[in-house]
């Protein structure tokens, strides 16, 4: 991380010098970093934020988010799928069942609730019988909250060398609380009356 942000400064001059060009740019590495799953994507979506304002570096945030867990979705589902199918089979049959009536959303739900790092969430659902749209507007709408309170943040943040000292904590404001505790209430209700809807 450290070594990333050596080159902040001068990618700072590049982009108010050519800032179409920087946004691509940083796209491309947004991209290849959430590919890869490792943790911190958080700290760069805040760094969009100080770069391109709240709404564009929103955008490309959750874009290259979603697009490069996507990547890491399929290359996990076809490696465990194709070196260990008797055990994928196992545990893909056994929690497609119990998550079929509402799999939407419980992905949300999934991608919303904090704790698991984005590699084992990306792993993990690659266990299950769902397909690239399913994937791809689940960890859109699940993310959302997060990248938008953390490019916001960035956007106010003064000194570019505070965003790398940024935590997720650090985002967890009272109204970003707030909102994700309505939506969760609003999934499980939508759980619940669909588990209603089931014939007996």
């Amino acid at each position: 991380m450290d070594f990333l942000f050596s080159y902040i400064n001068e990618f700072l001059l590049y982009t108010n010098e050519f800032y179409l060009r920087s946004y691509f740019l940083f796209f491309i590495f947004l991209f290849l970093y959430a590919t890869t799953s490792f943790p911190g994507f958080i700290i760069f979506s805040a760094l969009s934020g100080y770069l391109y304002g709240t709404y564009y570096g929103y955008l490309i945030s959750i874009i290259s988010l979603t697009l490069g867990s996507l990547v890491f979705f399929l290359i996990s589902k076809n490696f465990f799928k194709f070196f260990f199918y008797k055990y994928y089979e196992k545990y893909s049959n056994n929690i497609n069942k119990y998550i079929q009536k509402s799999s939407i959303e419980y992905l949300i739900i999934f991608r919303m609730i904090p704790g698991a790092p984005l590699g084992i969430q990306n792993f993990l659902l690659s266990l299950l019988n769902i397909n690239i749209s399913k994937f791809i507007f689940v960890t859109f709408i699940g993310f959302t909250p997060y990248i938008f309170a953390s490019t916001f943040i960035g956007n106010k943040i003064n000194n570019i060398n505070l965003i790398k000292e940024l935590k997720f904590n650090d985002i967890l404001s009272l109204d970003l609380i707030i909102l994700i505790v309505i939506l969760l209430v609003i999934l499980f209700v939508r759980i619940k009356y669909k588990n209603k809807k089931k014939p007996s």
